[in-house]
């Protein structure tokens, strides 16, 4: 495998091309700290270019990545398998050291591809999760790779155009691109084979209002028990892009999980984010090798650790927390790279400190005070309930959907007093402040706004 050394040195080269391409090429041609609004018609169109040049090198440095990865990560699940066959503790022990590198390596990768689709999608977390839906990461080797390798670099011909891999995604889990031309997003399927061509031939003449009706009942009716499988699939695939498409371009639309009506709303509160307390952090760790601040009534407790000082991350923010109340959560922020969340690289964070963070060099650990998160919903002017262990479990039956946090088993509902419009806090509220970085009292402003 890969050395440390060796994977952080190709890290930096992807991220480079992936987040700063564009930005060096204009660098010298604008005023430091100048708005996009404020460019010219020639900046703005070599800044386009080059970010997607960017994205292009980047994508292909990634698929290299993935597939060395993946074939390696194959090769030692086989070998944990036979070391456990022999009872051979030691030797399983380091084979699941070594898978357990590997995959995070690999999300790694699969966040540095996220971060790039999130800046194709405009940075808008609603849509991100609006393209996820629930399906476990694909093996590059075991997709349709070389023909959607053929598909998106035909597209990547043109310097203004950008189609990235689906499946070198974690949340892009619709269609097998996601592509950007001039201004919109569009996601692509792609189908081979002779039954998928078949397939196309008959969906093409579905949208035909001319093409006779009864033809196409005939046709359907001919079909085997497998062709008819395949085409309800590639029909539920096209109808969840659709939906996925809408909602990106007009803010509106269909769930393209569940096909519920949505409407994206802009709410009136600002967002606040506290990413710049990384930062304050970060620079503490000049002359300590650790840092560690409360914020927000004591709501959040950030540590940052390096060197030596790794060795803390494991417990000092988690005895704190034990002591102030038995309802928190912890999260080692290189967790990241596996969260459908705002990807780190679009935090206004150093690009070598963001490196750190991913390969662990740098330990970020993040703790949450749910009694002090219960404290600021009061305040804002909720009424909260901690729900019994017996009521969240009925609840969890029923909205089999939503994904409702617990905290010790049980949910939190907040009301809004004055209209009695209640809501469940779910996981991606807590993700909200915990990966997109945003303090809980602006997440309780938020949220008072959307019941009332």
């Amino acid at each position: 495998m890969k050395s440390k050394e060796e994977y952080k040195k190709k890290l930096k080269e992807i991220c480079d091309l992936a987040f700063s391409n564009g930005i060096k090429a204009i660098e010298s041609k604008v005023k430091m700290f100048s708005l996009p609004n404020t460019w010219s018609k020639d900046i703005v169109k070599l800044f386009t270019e080059k970010t997607h040049e960017g994205f292009k090198l980047a994508q292909n440095l990634i698929i290299e990545e993935v597939l060395y990865y993946q074939a390696l990560l194959r090769e030692k699940k086989i070998e944990l398998k036979e070391n456990r066959r022999q009872r051979n503790k030691e030797a399983a022990e380091k084979s699941q050291h070594i898978i357990d590198v590997i995959e995070h390596r690999l999300n790694t990768y699969f966040h540095i591809a996220d971060g790039i689709a999130w800046q194709l999608i405009g940075g808008e977390i609603h849509v991100s999760r609006r393209l996820y839906i629930g399906e476990s990461t694909k093996t590059l080797d075991s997709s349709n790779l070389d023909h959607a390798i053929k598909v998106a670099n035909e597209i990547n011909k043109s310097p203004e155009n950008f189609a990235l891999l689906s499946d070198l995604t974690h949340f892009v889990q619709i269609g097998d691109l996601l592509v950007r031309t001039d201004k919109n997003v569009g996601i692509m399927e792609l189908k081979e084979g002779a039954v998928n061509e078949k397939i196309a031939d008959l969906i093409k003449k579905m949208h035909d209002p001319e093409f006779p009706i009864e033809e196409l009942k005939s046709e359907i009716s001919s079909y085997d028990k497998n062709t008819t499988k395949q085409l309800d699939r590639v029909l539920r695939q096209q109808e969840r892009a659709f939906r996925a498409i809408e909602v990106i371009n007009k803010d509106e639309g269909d769930d393209p999980k569940t096909g519920e009506k949505i409407t994206v709303s802009t709410p009136k509160n600002p967002t606040i984010t506290y990413s710049s307390e990384f930062q304050n952090l970060h620079e503490k760790l000049e002359s300590s090798v650790w840092a560690y601040n409360v914020i927000d009534r004591g709501c959040l407790h950030i540590g940052l650790y390096r060197d030596e000082g790794r060795i803390m991350a494991g417990f000092t923010i988690k005895g704190i927390l034990e002591n102030e109340t038995e309802n928190h959560i912890i999260i080692d922020f290189i967790s990241i790279a596996g969260n459908v969340s705002e990807p780190l690289f679009a935090k206004p964070l150093p690009p070598d400190f963001m490196i750190d963070i991913l390969t662990g060099d740098l330990k970020l650990i993040i703790g949450l005070n749910i009694d002090a998160l219960i404290q600021i919903f009061k305040d804002t002017g909720f009424e909260v309930k901690l729900l019994t262990e017996k009521e969240t479990m009925k609840l969890k039956q029923k909205e089999k959907m939503k994904v409702i946090f617990t905290v010790n088993k049980r949910a939190i509902q907040i009301t809004n007093p004055e209209n009695d419009k209640s809501m469940l806090v779910g996981g991606g509220i807590i993700s909200k402040i915990l990966y997109d970085s945003i303090y809980p009292s602006n997440i309780a402003t938020t949220l008072l706004e959307t019941l009332s």
